[in-house]
């Protein structure tokens, strides 16, 4: 029987055996955290593990929130694949996050989440690099006094947010690498988080005779989430430009079929809804709409394009 606390690194494969690998919603490891009180837990879907992500899906039942509040020694991003879902961070931060909206929170913030309504809800998760540390979960949590709240006990003794950036501005291109703020900079404490809106997305395009609509939600220092959307084809299937990154790369299918061709292996698979794909670094693939709609996949890529 596998345990999520005996691969973490090394799922599905060892770093030093990566190589691309389509992993079908049955591949997935499924755990709870914590594993010790299911009245406490989330449901959790692994996808990968390795020395450069975490990425996977967790759930959260109706009325339901995960204890203890959870910690990383990387950066985390979520993506909303079923909402809302209503996050609590460090210093009293709350946001309602709607379904296909992002969160990006910097290392070593504090963070739980909570589900209000009658349905489950379900995240995409990707931390960068690393998920734990040597001190990561540590043995003291926080207490609800210990965060502000609406008429905290302790929210005079809390540290304020200060200099909180606003996201007013339309991003560009150049904004790469940027996005929805400096990572260094997000990294300082004390530290905010970062509600991406459909609206704040950068939004660019990639390839010229048949142009990609991307849609980046996080572009950091240490990690890419977006979406790639294919729009049906016409006279053939509708193709993106072949390409491949500096860092490893995990794609989840959205709304699909999508085929995934590695050209130089002259291999392909096809992704369902729900399933994934690990490319490694430098590995060169392209996506294919073989279908009369339109295709969506989400993607994780740390930590370089």
């Amino acid at each position: 029987m596998t345990k999520f606390k005996d691969v973490m690194g090394n799922y599905p494969f060892t770093p030093d055996k990566k190589h691309p690998m389509l992993l079908r919603q049955s591949d997935y490891l499924h755990y709870i955290y914590p594993p010790d009180n299911a009245r406490t837990s989330d449901n959790n879907y692994l996808f990968v593990s390795t020395d450069t992500m975490l990425v996977g899906i967790y759930e959260l039942g109706p009325g339901a929130s995960f204890e203890p509040i959870d910690i990383h020694p990387g950066d985390e991003s979520y993506f909303i694949l079923r909402g809302p879902v209503v996050q609590k961070c460090s210093l009293g931060q709350y946001v309602q996050l709607q379904e296909n909206e992002a969160l990006f929170m910097p290392e070593r913030v504090w963070h739980q989440g909570n589900n209000f309504t009658d349905h489950k809800a379900r995240i995409l998760y990707f931390i960068a690099p690393k998920a734990w540390g040597d001190d990561i979960p540590p043995k003291v949590f926080p207490t609800p006094d210990d965060t502000k709240s609406y008429k905290g006990r302790k929210n005079d003794q809390i540290a304020t947010v200060a200099g909180r950036p606003t996201i007013n501005r339309m991003p560009t291109t150049d904004d790469l690498g940027h996005w929805p703020v400096d990572g260094p900079a997000s990294r300082e404490f004390p530290q905010n988080i970062y509600r991406i809106r459909e609206d704040d997305k950068l939004v660019t395009l990639f390839g010229t005779q048949q142009p990609t609509l991307m849609k980046f939600s996080v572009s950091t220092d240490r990690q890419h989430l977006g979406e790639i959307i294919l729009p049906a084809g016409g006279t053939g299937p509708r193709c993106s430009d072949i390409d491949s990154h500096k860092g490893d790369a995990v794609l989840y299918c959205a709304e699909g079929p999508i085929t995934v061709n590695l050209a130089d292996e002259l291999e392909a698979f096809t992704m369902n809804p729900g399933d994934s794909f690990f490319v490694p670094a430098g590995t060169k693939y392209q996506l294919a709409n073989f279908d009369g709609h339109p295709v969506r996949a989400i993607f994780c890529i740390a930590p370089g394009l």
